[in-house]
């Protein structure tokens, strides 16, 4: 006897049945053949599609969200759900979630764009519109609207250049004020590591010691703390970017703060002595209370580090953690770094990426290069 098809099964009357579900509903088609029944059910999906499509004619924004949300979640990281449902639910579903989607004009969206400009900042309104773009470039694609009413929407202007505003990175002389003050501070190896090798925080902190090769005298980075549609933070089994995924070479400052991180690691072990070590204290590192670290105490510390040479009559502008990845990156290239060896050692997914944001350090870079050239004549 010939063997059937995966979810195809022969009944007692002789008919074959196939059974298939859609969007969790399940359906049955009959027939004398494989072939009938893959025409059978072919037909059926189709009349399903456009049961759909009629109640999709008059979904609205809101119900178009809960469907395209949904469909997300099966090709992005939980943490940038989070960034869709953040962004659209609090701002955009009070002012277009009970518009029909046949119904939002340009008009909703400017008016959109100038409400959130009351509780955002320009570039989390921006962040905003291009949500909202998405979202309605992939109606257009299901063919329930014929244009996107967003597409001619333009961006709200952000005061400075984005190299200025969200790169900056410290001076020299900055950068040894900083360092000295911070000294003495529990962060003070995490904030070191990140100057020395310019990974972003999120990627520190998902480091185990397993990930220091020192056979191989490099750093693997694999992993990178994210967040979960709910806001818990987590250890996410890939980095920003498949670019992010990458090997940065030690140097002698590198090893010299993992050592002293080590140190501080074998304490806090000793202090749990008859404790089971946790996947999580296998981490390089750990916050006081042995924890995962997070972008919020990390930052408070720079603020006191801050405050403390302030009081010192040292006024540094403020910044966060990632102002030190961008100092390294502006360091390397001051010292005449390779762009192109630059871009993998950040984990840039372009060289345009890196350009881009640290273009503004290359004129005196060049001037320093001619200067060394010497061409007879």
């Amino acid at each position: 006897m010939q063997k059937l098809p995966t979810g195809v099964r022969r009944r007692k009357t002789g008919l074959l049945e196939k059974r298939f579900s859609v969007n969790g509903n399940r359906y049955s088609v009959y027939g004398r053949t494989t072939r009938q029944l893959n025409e059978r059910e072919q037909k059926k999906r189709n009349q399903i599609d456009s049961l759909v499509l009629g109640r999709m004619e008059t979904m609205t924004m809101d119900q178009y969200f809960e469907i395209w949300i949904e469909g997300k979640k099966l090709s992005v990281k939980p943490s940038t759900i989070r960034v869709y449902t953040t962004y659209y639910k609090p701002y955009a579903s009070p002012l277009i979630g009970a518009l029909q989607l046949s119904e939002i004009t340009r008009r909703d969206i400017l008016r959109l764009q100038c409400e959130a400009a009351k509780k955002l900042s320009p570039t989390s309104n921006n962040i905003l519109l291009t949500v909202i773009k998405t979202i309605l470039n992939e109606a257009v694609e299901d063919k329930l609207l014929s244009e996107n009413p967003a597409k001619m929407v333009k961006p709200v202007k952000v005061a400075g250049k984005a190299t200025e505003t969200y790169h900056r990175a410290l001076t020299e002389v900055e950068q040894k004020q900083f360092m000295d003050a911070a000294k003495g501070n529990y962060y003070y190896e995490l904030l070191a590591f990140q100057l020395l090798t310019g990974m972003r925080l999120g990627e520190v902190g998902a480091l185990y010691w397993s990930d220091i090769d020192e056979e191989a005298n490099v750093i693997h980075v694999r992993r990178t703390i994210t967040r979960t549609e709910d806001g818990t933070f987590y250890i996410g089994d890939s980095p920003k970017t498949d670019a992010g995924a990458r090997d940065i070479p030690m140097n002698k400052g590198m090893k010299e703060i993992l050592m002293k991180q080590k140190e501080k690691h074998e304490k806090q072990k000793s202090q749990n002595v008859g404790q089971k070590v946790s996947k999580e204290q296998r981490l390089c590192f750990l916050s006081p209370t042995g924890k995962m670290i997070g972008h919020y105490p990390v930052n408070k510390n720079i603020r006191k580090i801050l405050c403390k040479l302030e009081e010192k009559g040292i006024y540094i502008e403020p910044f966060t953690s990632h102002a030190l990845r961008d100092t390294f990156a502006t360091r390397y290239i001051e010292q005449g770094g390779n762009p192109q060896t630059l871009k993998t050692i950040l984990g840039h997914s372009s060289l345009a990426m890196t350009m881009d944001l640290y273009s503004h350090v290359l004129p005196n870079t060049r001037q320093e290069e001619m200067d060394r050239i010497v061409i007879k004549i």
